[in-house]
């Protein structure tokens, strides 16, 4: 059998599989680069190499300063920050968490922030009768989504995308995704402030949440890590800006930094670490790069291009990666949507003549705008520990969605061409 047909078996197993869920996805996604390989699909280095790519290193470093500012007390401060600027208001409590996770996201990963400020903001709630912390954590959600897509460095669906462009030539820096990040971010505030507080409290009214699942105790608050951590952070932001030294080497020094100072236990750092996820992206490069070598892309970007004719506009082409991206993030992981699309329009470049840049940011947007549906990514499915219902999601986000769609479709080619001439 041609090896082409092969490594689209596998590949289709794979999402079966993803979807199934009867496996973790990252046992899943090496399963298939282990199949790529023993069906002679690639070679060991296709299929494993991504493993020690500077996306996967990236994404380990973050996580250990989010575990490292968490240890430190860090988040209990943010806490205190919220009730002595609120002043126990609801909606000031929503712009200054929104604001805060938005730009912790932007370096941190979404979960890490979430996690961050759950607690916080359920505890808020418990201590002021007046505060319903189902009003707060959707806007804080929405809020770590957009910013986490805000750079590079933000969330894992971007690494997937950019490692998947690197490939080819690509390169992409920390703050290429800012601009359409940031309107993005804007948008969602001006969202959660006058459009979804309101439809949220008729949504779940004065809805019982006593018993809601989430841990609420906090780590004591060590003033001298505290500032340690805060300098380890400005520090590795300021990397981010001047990239002096690559990206992932900013990342690892400010991670290896926070065990040196005592910020993190080494032990705790990599206990902390989200592997599941960092297998997941390894292994999803791996098995995207075994599809492009043994041609099973090639296959896919025919049958688009027969779907939706010859003729397609680089333009129409753009429209139909985010909306396909978008509506499958909504059923199947972030990443696993664009591994879907991205490596068929990177196949159809060359023809067409395209920049993969804008094609690259507008999919890894649109993986996270999908906030209607609890399915479409860890950080959201986290979210319903606070008691939110799965209607809720789409009662409260369809609107947002549709928002991101045109703002991503209409804002981005406007910054970024979508041909190379």
């Amino acid at each position: 059998m041609n090896i082409a047909i092969v490594s689209l078996i596998i590949f289709a197993v794979c999402i079966i599989l993803f979807i199934w869920d009867i496996l973790p996805m990252a046992t899943s996604a090496i399963l298939g680069c282990v199949a790529m390989v023993v069906f002679n699909c690639c070679d060991f280095s296709t299929a494993f190499g991504q493993f020690a790519s500077s996306t996967v290193v990236i994404l380990v470093a973050i996580q250990v300063v989010g575990a490292a500012m968490s240890e430190t007390g860090f988040a209990t401060a943010i806490g205190k920050v919220l009730l002595k600027f609120s002043k126990g208001r609801e909606r000031l409590i929503m712009l200054i968490a929104y604001v805060l996770a938005c730009f912790l996201s932007s370096f941190l990963t979404n979960v890490t922030v979430l996690a961050v400020f759950m607690p916080i903001i359920i505890g808020i709630g418990k201590t002021n009768k007046n505060i319903n912390h189902m009003n707060l954590i959707l806007p804080v959600l929405v809020a770590s989504s957009m910013g986490g897509i805000s750079t590079l460095v933000g969330s894992s669906q971007q690494l997937t995308a950019v490692g998947l462009i690197e490939e080819v030539g690509y390169s992409v820096n920390v703050f290429d995704l800012t601009p359409v990040g940031l309107i993005l971010s804007v948008a969602g505030l001006i969202f959660c402030l006058f459009i979804g507080y309101p439809l949220g409290k008729k949504i779940w009214g004065n809805r019982n949440v006593d018993e809601v699942n989430v841990d609420i105790t906090q780590k004591e608050i060590n003033k001298s890590k505290v500032i340690i951590m805060t300098i380890i952070f400005v520090l590795m932001i300021i990397g981010y800006f001047t990239n002096v030294i690559p990206v992932a080497i900013t990342a690892v020094t400010a991670a290896l930094l926070c065990i040196i100072t005592g910020c993190v236990k080494q032990k705790d750092a990599v206990s902390k670490v989200n592997w599941d996820v960092v297998g997941r992206l390894g292994a999803c490069l791996g098995i995207a790069k075994a599809l492009t070598k043994a041609g099973g892309i090639n296959i896919l970007s025919s049958w688009l291009v027969n779907m939706f004719g010859e003729n397609m506009t680089p333009l129409g082409l753009f429209v139909i990666g985010v909306l396909l991206t978008q509506v499958l993030s909504l059923v199947i992981s972030n990443s696993t949507a664009i591994l879907l699309v991205l490596p068929i329009i990177i196949s159809l470049a060359p023809e067409m003549n395209l920049n993969l840049l804008p094609y690259c940011l507008g999919i890894s947007y649109a993986s996270s705008c999908g906030l209607c549906c609890p399915l479409s990514g860890s950080t959201v499915t986290m979210s319903m520990a606070a008691g939110y219902k799965f209607r809720d999601y789409f009662k409260y986000g369809i609107i947002f969605d549709v928002i991101c769609f045109i703002l991503i479709v209409g804002i981005t080619p406007l910054i970024f061409p979508l041909t190379l001439n």
